[in-house]
């Protein structure tokens, strides 16, 4: 996009891309817009990582696969429709196939590939632990 754009040709290229949007990513469009987050989205790189995963969302439990995670959170394709606000109870197996941890996580956004997770920290164990698979993971 050109950077010489005047300001009612960046309104109409906005809208064009805002009127493409479900309902579901403009209502998580203007949230982020509402709290500032625009340009924050992610605090740490995304490893691609294809591995299955155990979760619960609700009282339903589904298993699906990752497609990509960092420390703060992970991209699920799931097989079910969820919602931005959801609460998950994920179940990893840590690379080693050794003993599983749990985590919780809160959907964040949706797309046409699948549902942004981010977890949520809940003790002082949680996030080494977090760190330390996600380094086993990049090794």
């Amino acid at each position: 996009m050109e950077n010489n754009l005047g300001r009612n040709e960046v309104r109409a290229l906005l809208f064009e891309i805002i009127n493409r949007m479900s309902e579901v990513e403009m209502l998580q469009l203007l949230k982020e817009l509402e709290e500032g987050q625009i340009g924050e989205r992610r605090q740490c790189g995304r490893i691609d990582f294809l591995r299955v995963i155990d979760y619960q969302v609700g009282d339903h439990y589904y298993r699906d696969f990752i497609q990509n995670i960092s420390e703060t959170g992970l991209f699920i394709k799931p097989s079910q429709t969820f919602s931005v606000g959801q609460t998950v109870s994920m179940t990893f197996m840590s690379p080693d196939n050794q003993k599983p941890f749990k985590i919780n996580g809160e959907i964040i956004h949706i797309n046409n590939d699948g549902v942004g997770v981010k977890f949520k920290i809940e003790s002082q164990v949680q996030e080494p632990v977090l760190k330390s698979y996600v380094d086993m993971i990049q090794s």
